[in-house]
């Protein structure tokens, strides 16, 4: 059983090729109209496969959180995960191994304070830019990217109460990482 699951992955991996790898997120955000802040450093699961023309990253992240509240200004910590896809619409070369992409893509998040107070659940569009660069025959990828991310968030709990539920967040979200092809 276990050789012939072994000769099914060997046989497909020149078919169906997968881009895996760690990836390192700084997330800083602003929202017009509130007196809040967060900024969220975390890490990813970068993948890709060769089937679909979308890179997925999952990842957690957590930062200081600061929001205004019936006692006054209070701080929490902030624990996020995030979903993102995004679709590059080019990939040329710079030089040699060096290439740029850009491209459009979503992300899905939720998150919740420490002091278990507020829940958020967010959503929206984003546009990707970045650099790849392709080692080892096609086996590493090394790239570091940015992205402009309008959000809607919904805010529960004492939060949203204090500030309302609905509000509008930009991220800038950048990320760096290295897959490995195989």
């Amino acid at each position: 059983m276990a050789l012939a699951a072994a000769l099914v992955l060997t046989a497909s991996a020149g078919v169906f090729a997968t881009g895996i790898g760690p990836q390192t997120d700084f997330n800083p955000s602003f929202t017009p109209g509130y007196s809040y802040s967060d900024s969220l450093a975390g890490a990813s699961c970068s993948v890709k496969f060769d089937s679909m023309p979308v890179y997925w990253a999952l990842g957690t992240d957590a930062g200081s959180y600061t929001y205004a509240s019936s006692s006054g200004s209070q701080s929490a910590t902030l624990f996020s995960t995030t979903l993102t896809g995004d679709y590059w619409i080019m990939n040329p070369t710079i030089k040699g191994i060096w290439k740029w992409y850009w491209g459009f893509g979503g992300a899905v998040s939720t998150a919740m304070t420490s002091d278990g107070k507020n829940f958020y659940l967010k959503a929206g569009p984003r546009a990707v830019i970045g650099m790849n660069w392709i080692f080892c025959d096609g086996f590493l990828e090394l790239y570091a990217q940015g992205a402009i991310q309008p959000q809607v968030e919904f805010a529960f709990g004492e939060d949203g109460t204090r500030n309302g539920i609905l509000r509008f967040p930009f991220y800038f979200p950048f990320n760096s990482g290295l897959r490995f092809w195989f």
